[in-house]
């Protein structure tokens, strides 16, 4: 109170004088010990015992003395959030406030079983007389810190929380997690701490934050509560560690959740029905599709529709992946695709896969079985040989959104980030309806190899991290690689299909000769597709399509239907980008 008042208290500034020689230093223990009259002994003795670093007024920062080894005429200060405390004005410490803050919980939430039994075993452990580190495992905005907000306010406390995801790499965290601490002993607020999923890994910067979440742990009295978007993240402590997975809310929570966050505008309860069934969304992300389709309705000038309320799904997909992959519409038809017959029997059966998921794993129990209940497939062949076009037709024969990953924004350079980048795209994914593509994914699947440097430690750790994704991914994974050797074997295991693409036959390149022309294009009656397909026996289906819009223009400057003669010269332009060396003219090679 004394050092506090000092700096805050107006009445007391002409008293400075006769309390301590230099006045404009600051308060010190001196000047204290002589207001209340304590002998230089007792003084000494005090003073040590209380600016000693392991005290709790120093470890806390209740005050501070800016001097290695203070001693009794060392100016103290005391935190501005300190001054707010006692002079009860509601505040939280800046540090806190930049990454986090306060969490209140939210009015008349919906919870499902799994939620709700959460809920009572975290609330026991808030209420438990012995520290305990309870860690809250679920894909981002599944409601980690609404749920630990709620259990706090059965003890009529609060929440407060840092994010450490929004932390720049190699951030001091010592004055950050002291100043967390310090709130516990203020307003008796639970310290929590989000994206602990960033302390996982071997490099100087996960063990840094490891070792500062510990001693956040040992410093406490009471439990401490962690929020990860990945499971088994570890806790390098002593105390019990109390783990909670929040799983997606099921069909009838996430119902509820949509009539909660649309208030007056929902729409019909069959419709409310339908949207919850198709769409798996945590209760954040339900709260941001429903804002983005009220803003499509009322632009409109109607209620708010179904079909809004996927448009602000897909709007608030796009807004999570950020630029981390694109959203590719597909023009193609099935009748576009020329590949062999059991190549298409194992589409139709990956497509048969993805749309009975919920009827075989839920309502036939085979659940049990598998972890994720996702699907990823790998599409193998040389280059045009339709992977890519095939995952659009499949995107939209299932009524998802495709979106391509850009893997130049998904690898970094950076130790971790590589990790976050894709955790942000299978978060956005699973939870938003949305098929990934990746193509060429043996830049990111590739096959581990013996740890020679930190490289390549660092690289299988990515692939590790991969693989966990992968197995625990709810959603649909497309993955297309011309190199279909470096895929590493254990992924190969995780795969729901792995559908080989060859190149093409003669007759099927004879069919992609005819069918990538569009019937409304003019056609001159001497085209000849077995020739072509013969004489240009290494093409695949894109170096064809390559061919045909190439003798359409060239058709078109010359304003006369398409030739053979346009074919061939197309076709002989695309090989020579291919390396082929002509010596003859005309028809043939």
């Amino acid at each position: 109170m004394f050092v506090a008042a000092w700096r805050a208290d107006p009445l007391l500034t002409p008293h400075l004088p006769a309390l301590a020689a230099e006045p404009q230093r600051g308060a010190t223990f001196a000047a204290f010990a002589r207001v209340v009259a304590w002998p230089p002994g007792r003084t000494r003795a005090l003073s040590h015992r209380v600016l000693r670093t392991t005290s709790s007024l120093r470890a806390l920062r209740l005050v501070v003395a800016d001097e290695r080894a203070p001693s009794p005429l060392t100016p103290l200060r005391v935190p501005h959030r300190v001054i707010d405390f006692l002079a009860g004005v509601p505040s939280i410490d800046a540090a806190i406030s930049a990454v986090g803050g306060a969490v209140t919980a939210p009015l008349a939430p919906a919870l499902d079983p799994a939620h709700q039994a959460a809920l009572e075993r975290l609330s026991q452990a808030m209420s438990a007389p012995a520290p305990i580190i309870a860690v809250l495992e679920g894909p981002e905005g599944s409601g980690r810190r609404a749920l630990a907000a709620l259990a706090a306010a059965r003890l009529q406390r609060q929440v407060v929380h840092v994010d450490l995801g929004r932390l720049a790499r190699g951030a001091d965290l010592d004055e950050l997690f002291t100043a967390l601490a310090r709130e516990r002993l203020l307003a008796n607020a639970v310290p929590m701490l989000v994206g602990v999923e960033t302390s996982r890994g071997e490099d100087a910067e996960a063990r840094a934050r490891r070792a500062a979440i510990a001693a956040l742990a040992s410093q406490l009295d009471g439990a401490l509560v962690l929020a990860s978007t990945e499971v088994g993240v570890g806790v390098e402590s002593t105390r019990p560690v109390l783990r909670l997975a929040l799983p997606l809310p099921d069909p009838a929570t996430r119902r509820t959740l949509w009539r909660q966050a649309l208030g007056p505008d929902a729409p019909p309860d069959d419709a409310l029905a339908a949207i919850a069934l198709r769409f798996h969304l945590t209760p954040a992300g339900i709260d941001r599709a429903a804002a983005a389709a009220r803003v499509v309705a009322h632009t409109r000038g109607e209620p708010v529709r179904a079909s809004d309320l996927a448009e602000g799904v897909r709007a608030s997909v796009a807004e999570r992946l950020g630029g981390l992959a694109t959203r590719v519409v597909s023009k193609h038809a099935w009748t576009d695709l020329v590949v062999p017959a059991d190549t298409r029997a194992e589409l139709d059966a990956l497509i048969a896969r993805a749309r009975f998921a919920y009827r075989v794993l839920e309502e036939w129990g085979f659940a049990r079985h598998v972890t994720g209940g996702g699907i990823a497939a790998l599409f193998s062949g040389p280059p045009g040989t339709g992977k890519t076009m095939v995952a659009g037709l499949i995107a939209r024969e299932l009524g998802l959104d495709l979106y391509r990953v850009d893997l130049s924004q998904i690898v970094s350079k950076w130790i971790g980030e590589t990790e976050k980048a894709l955790g942000r795209v299978f978060d956005a994914a699973e939870t938003g309806h949305a098929l990934l593509l990746f193509d060429e994914a043996d830049a990111l699947f590739a096959k581990r190899t013996e740890v020679k440097s930190a490289t390549e430690r660092y690289a299988n750790l990515e692939v590790d991290y991969l693989l966990q994704r992968i197995e625990g991914f709810g959603g649909v994974a497309i993955l297309t690689t011309n190199l279909d050797s470096s895929i590493d074997e254990a992924f190969r295991r995780r795969l729901a299909a792995h559908v080989l693409f060859p190149a093409p036959d003669d007759d099927e390149r004879a069919l992609l000769w005819q069918r990538l022309i569009p019937a409304s294009a003019p056609r001159a009656d001497d085209h000849d597709p077995r020739e072509l397909a013969e004489h240009f026996a290494d093409f695949t289906g894109g170096h064809i399509r390559n061919a045909t819009l190439t003798a359409a223009f060239l058709a078109a400057a010359e304003g006369t239907e398409i030739r053979h003669a346009h074919l061939e010269r197309a076709a002989r332009d695309v090989a020579r980008s291919m390396g082929r060396v002509f010596h003859t003219q005309g028809r043939g090679r």
